[in-house]
């Protein structure tokens, strides 16, 4: 009897969970109500039982677009779930890469919203004048700058 009650006993404290990290969102950057949604993702994946756990890489690039708030949702109800971290990119760039990893026995299951602005048209460039000195040397590129020269191959 008391062996069942050890056992019962063992298994209701090992049911408590308790995470070495925290289950906090990871939110970078201000949200407004006038950005555009650029990106969600839905990460889930079961837990592996390898010692070193398991990785999520979410890479992602917007062109035309300024990132301005990325939210990381760990979701995980069934364990600690998977820690976030960005390693490039992120708020003020176009590109973000995010990591996911999840410990040993650790699902992950996790939202990534992405947030951004469209960026403005980019300045056109104006026609730097080269020194004549160098122009010496350049002339010969813009001899034959409105013809165009044609070579049909006929096997000869």
């Amino acid at each position: 009897m008391e062996y069942v009650i050890l056992a019962l006993l063992a298994t209701i404290a090992h049911a408590r969970m308790f995470c070495a990290k925290t289950k906090l969102p990871l939110e970078v950057g201000e949200w407004k109500h006038d950005l555009k949604h650029l990106d969600s993702a839905v990460v889930e994946n079961k837990p592996v039982s390898i010692t070193e756990g398991q990785v999520y890489v979410y890479d992602n690039y917007f062109p035309g677009f300024t990132i301005r708030y990325i939210h990381v949702d760990n979701v995980a109800i069934r364990s600690c779930g998977a820690s976030a971290v960005i390693k490039a990119g992120g708020v003020g760039t176009s590109s973000v890469l995010i990591v996911l990893h999840a410990e040993a026995n650790q699902e992950i299951r996790s939202v990534v919203d992405v947030w951004g602005t469209r960026n403005e048209a980019p300045p056109q460039k104006k026609k730097v004048l080269v020194d004549t000195k160098e122009m010496k040397n350049v002339k010969s590129l813009y001899l034959f700058d409105k013809m165009r020269a044609v070579h049909h191959n006929n096997g000869y």
